[in-house]
């Protein structure tokens, strides 16, 4: 049978996707119990996003870059809220308990309410660079917490968590760069590097 290769698609779908699609969805809800890797995962996903909280509180206080201060804060809200929210919404369906009593719709912090800390610890490119790197941390997690787990509305907060780091994670970079944090990653030439690999120089 012959069929356009397709790619560019949202989630990387094709036409053959409703197959895959059909058996993935009948595992969705399918217990209310977790696994003991899925509960290892969500645990230190939720642990891991409430002391990721903290942090960027920390930052928001200490940064004195007006522009670091507000994408920290803008990051807290995207990414650390929704995250940690999704982790705890897992745990208190079944009734398993939070390893930390926190809500983030209730106990955030406005930048007012924080405030500014005298700070001789960090620098504003310290803070950047970290949530760059941070960042990437948090996307291999929420890649083994999706792997860790067979039941489908679990994997889909999971990659809902990796699609809010995986933007940050440019974004960060892009901040880093702009303001001289960091050097932009080197490019290579596709011609140059195809003599040099191929053609032996």
């Amino acid at each position: 049978m012959e069929h356009a290769i397709e790619i560019g698609k949202p989630e990387g779908r094709t036409q053959f996707s409703g197959y895959a699609e059909r058996l993935y969805e009948e595992r969705r809800d399918e217990r209310s119990s977790l696994s003991s890797s899925e509960f290892t995962m969500v645990m230190e996903g939720f642990l891991h996003e409430w002391a990721c909280i903290g942090q960027c509180n920390l930052y928001i206080q200490a940064a004195e870059d007006p522009e670091v201060k507000e994408a920290v804060l803008t990051y807290r809200h995207d990414v650390c809220e929704p995250n940690l929210t999704e982790m705890k919404a897992i745990l208190d369906g079944p009734g398993y308990m939070e390893p930390q009593p926190y809500n983030a719709e209730t106990e955030h912090k406005s930048l007012e309410e924080l405030g500014t800390l005298p700070n001789a610890a960090m620098s504003n490119a310290e803070i950047i660079v970290q949530m760059v790197f941070g960042t990437r941390g948090f996307m291999n997690h929420w890649t083994q917490g999706a792997g860790a787990s067979m039941r489908t509305d679990i994997r889909d907060a999971f990659v809902r968590n990796w699609h809010r780091a995986n933007r940050w994670n440019v974004a960060f970079y892009s901040l880093a760069v702009k303001k001289g944090f960091m050097m932009p990653l080197p490019t290579m030439d596709a011609k140059g590097l195809m003599r040099t690999t191929v053609m032996g120089g």
